[in-house]
């Protein structure tokens, strides 16, 4: 068994270690980029509008915009194409100190759900069509909860009419970042059919974050209703890979054909707390999504020689054959990566909730199934019990804390008591190791022996960690995308979503290192190495044990940049586990009864024919 629990820490530490150059790959730092304000937008004259790679502007005029709104976004659309312009998330500030809302596809010269014709050559974006439209009419249906914009436009060959319908405030049957889109496009003169023609619709564009230096979650991506894939903005900068394994250079597009029998169902791009979705809830007009053609996108003018400060736009190709006119309805999420929303959202958009990307353990382990189950879980903490309280997703971490603790916890007693109970036979184990240390087969099959006819199981330690360590990476896993946390405050933690600052210490750095001072994760290392102080070890070689302890000092150094709810998670459930083994110490097992260790006298032996008996040395 030693050599089983030496393998298993082994691993324990290959995985931590793995886990800590990742982590440290992407830390988190605070964003060069200032972040732009709705005001500010607004108060930018009108501009043309042209794709990044066209070289003169393709509308002329007078831009007007069109403002559809509720409580949570504000959709500016543009007369120059009828698209997009950009979306304000009415709820969510840029960061702590700038309170201006986050703008979805304001560093995007292309709006969302721009109609385009086909590129001018391979790695430029699609053309735009020129149409410049105007307001037909801009209602609000009180019965059904929604205001519907109506924007109508022409070129010499066709018309086009465009609505898009959100709901208004007190619709709790639609969601408020759902906006419907529909388009009719006729021949501009009466009897003439469109000739063949591909229609690419854009997507938009998000923006890095300050939390995703790596970029792990800025990326396209698509659905076809069996599988999900995606496209990361990694692709389109030069790499050399890893010691030259995987190393490319930089792509200029990168389109994803469709399968036949599959073809797309929804379009998507992502950062690390929000998404856009672009879906086709029309069945007859999948099959015509050729395929989804994925471009960079710089996003910061200024510092275009940086290739961090890139994001990518997604285009859906349609192509058509020659047709009288042409009905196209899509639905468009503009909003917030929370899983209970993008779940609930599942009739309308399938499977949304793929863009919240619960990363895979080290690309390879899919660990989904209990990261949705301990979202869930933690929404419906917050949500039924706490909702309106200042450090509410704070408390919902650690009530979810205390229920994943009471679940665990007849383990947790099981694997203590069974330590406790094996350190009493320390004395017997250690005869049979020197007794047959030349024989390791019969050492085994004895040790074996001694632990069925007392009943231990030397296994019990190794089930609360096996459980443990799954649930704590499915938590590593949801908390980094978690957009529910994002800039929730809880005691001294200003952002949940982020490693916890002391307000005040923000520009205090650790020397040599020259890190932020984190409080949480040395919290963690002390409450785990009291937990090992106070936890029996019987079975343990000295070898093991300092093995043990060196996870105790890699671990808080690997949680150090993490988000301070999966720290604070972890700290509490030191600290239950600490009362937990205070209550083992003071009991008393059954078997006990108050005795000290356990010594095992062999069976006395006849010497000779007579009556009389003596116990062997």
């Amino acid at each position: 068994m030693d050599k089983k629990s030496t393998v298993i820490g082994i691993l324990l530490i290959g995985l931590a270690v793995g886990l800590m150059f990742f982590n440290a790959k992407n830390a988190p730092e605070q964003s060069a980029r200032a972040p732009v304000s709705a005001a500010a937008i607004a108060a930018v004259p009108a501009m043309p509008v042209a794709p990044i790679d066209a070289p003169a502007p393709i509308f002329n005029g007078e831009k007007k915009i069109f403002l559809l709104e509720n409580d949570d976004v504000e959709l500016r659309l543009t007369s120059f194409g009828g698209g997009i312009e950009s979306v304000v998330l009415k709820k969510f500030p840029q960061s702590l100190t700038d309170k201006a809302p986050v703008v979805f596809n304001e560093e995007s010269a292309v709006p969302a759900l721009t109609f385009a014709g086909t590129p001018a050559a391979a790695g430029t974006k699609p053309q735009a069509w020129r149409i410049v439209f105007a307001l037909e009419s801009d209602t609000r249906d009180e019965a059904a909860g929604t205001r519907r914009v109506v924007l109508v436009g022409s070129d010499e060959e066709k018309s086009v009419r465009r609505i898009y319908t959100l709901a208004l405030p007190g619709n709790e049957k639609r969601d408020p970042y759902l906006v419907t889109h529909s388009a009719e496009v006729l021949p501009l003169t009466k009897g003439n059919a469109l000739p063949a023609f591909d229609l690419f619709l854009s997507t938009g564009t998000l923006p890095p974050t300050a939390g995703d230096k790596a970029n792990i979650f800025l990326n396209a991506s698509y659905f076809n209703g069996d599988d999900y894939g995606k496209v990361g903005a990694d692709k389109f900068r030069d790499s050399s890979g890893f010691f030259g394994i995987g190393g490319h250079s930089a792509a200029k597009e990168i389109p994803v054909p469709a399968e036949k029998e599959d073809p797309f169902v929804w379009v998507a791009t992502t950062n690390q707390y929000f998404a856009d979705i672009l879906s086709f809830p029309q069945k007859d007009i999948r099959p015509h999504i050729r395929e989804v053609v994925v471009f960079p996108v710089q996003v910061d003018p200024v510092g275009e020689t940086n290739p961090m400060d890139r994001s990518v736009v997604a285009y859906a190709k349609l192509s058509f054959p020659a047709l009288k006119s042409l009905n196209l309805a899509t639905d468009f999420y503009v909003g917030p990566k929370e899983y209970t929303r993008l779940a609930d959202l599942g009739s309308v958009i399938p499977e949304a909730d793929h863009v919240v990307q619960f990363t895979n353990l080290f690309g390879i382990i899919s660990i989904d199934w209990l990261c949705k189950i301990l979202v869930t879980i933690m929404n419906w903490i917050h949500d039924t019990l706490i909702p309106t309280s200042a450090w509410s997703w704070g408390w919902a971490i650690v009530v979810m804390t205390l229920i994943v603790k009471g679940i665990t916890c007849p383990l947790t007693m099981a694997q203590q008591r069974s330590a406790k109970k094996m350190q009493k036979f320390q004395k017997p184990l250690q005869q049979l190791r020197e007794k047959y240390k030349d024989n390791p087969q019969k050492m085994q099959q004895e040790t074996m022996k001694l632990y069925r006819e007392n009943r231990i199981n030397p296994l019990a330690g190794c089930f609360p960690v096996l459980i443990q360590i799954p649930i704590f990476f499915a938590m590593y896993c949801a908390f980094q995308t978690c957009a529910e946390l994002r800039l929730q405050p809880f005691l001294w933690i200003p952002d949940l979503s982020m490693p916890d600052v002391i307000p005040g210490l923000e520009n205090v750095r650790i020397p040599i290192i020259h890190a932020q001072i984190h409080i949480l994760p040395i919290l963690m290392g002390l409450t785990m190495l009291l937990n090992m102080k106070m936890t029996p070890m019987p079975n343990a070689q000295p070898g093991q044990k300092n093995m043990f302890y060196a996870m105790m000092a890699i671990f808080p150094i690997i949680c150090y940049s993490m988000p301070s709810a999966l720290t604070l998670y972890w700290t509490i459930q030191n600290i239950l586990t600490l009362f937990q083994s205070w209550l083992v110490r003071r009991s008393r097992d059954k078997d006990d009864n108050g005795q000290g260790p356990v010594e095992i006298i062999p069976p006395v032996k006849k010497k000779g024919r007579g009556k009389g008996r003596v116990a062997a040395a």
